[in-house]
């Protein structure tokens, strides 16, 4: 990437649009205009292409241009103004989302951030077990992250009970697995719980049965894309032939999901609107098991365990044997602390009564 994305790396996007002035100032009405024009509909654009513009030639009204004659945008950085073309403020802003979209998934919707804040954070995404969150205290209420289409009518305080106990919700994603799933049916039914399953499309096609059993055993199904690619560096048109052929494997088999989770728990407008359009809430999760990352299963009980609390919609992915084998533990330890199992349908009504 050069001198300039390096520079782009270690500084904050203040403001960008089309340039207009080889020098100054942006108008920040201007360029907030441009960068929301980025993440419309049309879906964002992850392009992996750089140029250097520090010597670049200049159009006849002033406006720089690159070496392959596009023209350049200047951006207003903390450390003035640069350059760039349209490809590399994409691929900037969207590493950006990417960074932000990171910190969602680490900053949970009360709020936590696990213990000693980001330095912590850095430190525990290079060991085999993260070390555990601390809970701070819970606000009023949800983070729009957790289901950007509902509105929230009660926060997580209000899932508790009279009794004491709170509703919570499990879910798993990328499945049907074609023998996994199946466990973690039994491992329900003996437990006296009903899931939601996040189901791919292409593992619905290739795994017909094992994803029938889950209706038919008592369980949700939601849609989580056709092939679990990241949809929100996608175009609009990818995101839609997305939906209709994974959609469609769905409805071939009769199945008729009430929510999608987009794949990393990624979205922007064009994704929530396609998933709309199929009658589809987008509903993300509170409590991240991170089972994609911790390698043992006592490391994934613990990590659930720590994140606990009222309200909770916890992320577990069946296509991992060892969170099949976490599972039973993971259910014993919410039940020890409260946990009342719940189906989403449930949860969404409450939240949103």
């Amino acid at each position: 990437m050069g001198r300039l994305l390096a520079m782009l790396g270690a500084t904050a996007l203040v403001s960008a649009c089309a340039a207009t002035e080889p020098e100054g100032k942006l108008d920040p009405a201007e360029a907030e205009a441009a960068i929301n024009e980025l993440f419309t509909a049309q879906g964002e654009r992850v392009l992996m292409q750089a140029s250097d513009s520090a010597a670049a030639p200049s159009t006849a009204t002033g406006a720089p241009v690159g070496p392959d004659g596009q023209p350049l945008v200047g951006v207003q950085t903390s450390d003035g103004l640069i350059w760039m073309t349209q490809a590399q403020l994409d691929q900037f802003i969207a590493q950006k989302r990417i960074e932000a979209a990171a910190l969602a998934r680490r900053v949970n919707a009360y709020g936590t951030q696990p213990a000693g804040g980001a330095q912590a954070v850095a430190a525990s995404a290079t060991e085999a077990t993260p070390a555990q969150p601390a809970r701070a205290a819970i606000p009023g209420g949800f983070d729009r992250y957790v289901a950007p289409g509902l509105k929230f009518s009660i926060g997580p305080r209000d899932f508790l009970n009279a009794d004491g106990s709170f509703d919570c919700v499990l879910t798993f994603d990328d499945g049907p697995h074609h023998s996994n799933d199946a466990t973690i049916y039994d491992i329900l039914d003996a437990k006296g719980i009903r899931a939601t399953f996040f189901f791919l499309g292409e593992q619905v096609q290739a795994n017909p049965t094992t994803a029938l059993t889950a209706v038919n055993r008592g369980h949700e199904v939601g849609y989580h894309s056709w092939d679990h690619k990241n949809l929100r560096a996608e175009s609009r048109e990818t995101v839609a032939e997305d939906f209709r052929r994974g959609m469609g494997a769905f409805t071939a088999l009769g199945l008729q999901p009430a929510f999608f989770r987009p794949p990393f728990g990624n979205y922007n407008a064009g994704i929530l609107e396609e998933a709309a359009t199929y009658g589809l809430t987008t509903v993300n999760w509170t409590n991240d098991s991170l089972d994609w990352q911790i390698k043992d299963a006592e490391g994934i009980v613990q990590r659930v365990l720590s994140l606990s609390a009222p309200g909770d919609i916890v992320l577990l992915h069946s296509i991992h044997e060892r969170t099949v084998e976490a599972l039973p533990a993971i259910i014993d330890g919410l039940r020890e602390r409260g946990c009342r199992f719940t189906s989403l349908e449930t949860w969404v009504a409450r939240a949103t009564s």
